[in-house]
């Protein structure tokens, strides 16, 4: 169950929202210059990305003109000088752990039942709630993208009573529709005959009105549903560690121009005034379960119902 497949990892932090290119060191990224969210590494590709961008830019830019008041006196007691500052920041945290928490909603939406529960499509959105993690005072580029926020739940709700929690959800969901049917299209393509549905996910922080939503795929598994225990602890296997790579700082992501798909722990550096990403080492092989090198991937290990090796859980994922 691969669910990333043909994306690469850049080892920077921030991709062009069209092609995917990374930031390179010297080099940033342009906003878009209306509601200020996504970001281009030319002006061919923002005007390529416009008739798909349209509608949900311009939901965002009157988003934030009648809300920023509100959501601004929010966000000033974690540090942030804007809404908008708040939700890039958040979006770098979803983005340096893109692996795992596209990997935790696949595993969590199997373990409900798979599309035999959510349907397709999809009746359902996911929330992540969040802790945010940062303080004031601190600068922008103190905050390592990777731990400015903690995950503390995920559950799944209907779409129609997500709508009736908040007003603006409904405006949301209209808003952002031409959005969730280019990433559906780009699913499809990559993934073939295995790509189901798409999910769409909420990332929401305590005592912050604000999230931030994307748009994971659920994909057919393999596995005659519903799934036996042994699925099941591997499954649970997998989230757990998926979450504890999110909250103790050891973010999963593919190597950068490597054939295999298989995720490695990492942390994130600054160098050259930006964050980058990398591994703790090249491959599982080189790691060892008794390292001291790594304590919080060694409880993580430790904590294993399969009593897999990383490597054997990641490998068992894989072909799920």
């Amino acid at each position: 169950m691969d669910i990333h497949p043909g994306l690469q990892m850049p080892m920077a932090l921030r991709r062009c929202c069209w092609c995917g290119e990374a930031e390179k060191p010297h080099q940033k990224h342009k906003k878009c210059a209306s509601c200020e969210y996504v970001i281009y590494c030319s002006k061919e590709c923002q005007k390529a990305a416009w008739p798909d961008h349209k509608q949900a830019c311009r939901y965002m830019t009157e988003s934030t003109r009648r809300f920023d008041g509100v959501y601004e006196s929010e966000v000033l007691p974690f540090g942030f000088s804007s809404s908008l500052a708040y939700s890039r920041a958040l979006g770098d945290w979803t983005e340096a752990h893109s692996w795992a928490l596209q990997t935790c909603a696949q595993a969590f939406v199997l373990q409900l039942g798979g599309t035999t529960f959510i349907k397709i499509p999809s009746e359902y959105i996911m929330c992540y709630k969040l802790k945010c993690r940062t303080k004031p005072g601190q600068s922008a580029s103190s905050r390592n993208p990777a731990m400015m926020f903690s995950a503390q739940t995920q559950g799944v709700v209907k779409i129609e009573d997500w709508m009736e929690m908040h007003p603006n959800n409904v405006l949301h969901w209209q808003g952002t529709a031409s959005e969730r049917d280019l990433i559906a299209r780009s699913m499809a393509e990559r993934c073939g005959s295995a790509f189901a549905c798409l999910l769409t996910v909420v990332f929401k922080s305590d005592g912050i009105t604000s999230s931030n939503t994307l748009h994971f795929p659920v994909l057919h598994t393999r596995h005659r549903l519903p799934l036996d225990d042994a699925a099941m602890d591997l499954l649970g296997d997998v989230i757990m560690l998926c979450y504890r790579s999110i909250d103790q700082g050891f973010p999963l992501r593919c190597l950068e121009g490597s054939d295999s798909t298989m995720p490695l722990p990492g942390q994130f550096v600054r160098k050259s005034g930006k964050w980058v990403w990398e591994p703790f080492f090249d491959d599982w092989d080189d790691f060892s379960p008794t390292s001291t090198e790594y304590p919080a991937l060694c409880r993580a290990v430790a904590a294993f119902k399969t009593k897999l090796t990383p490597k054997q859980l990641l490998t068992a994922l894989l072909s799920f």
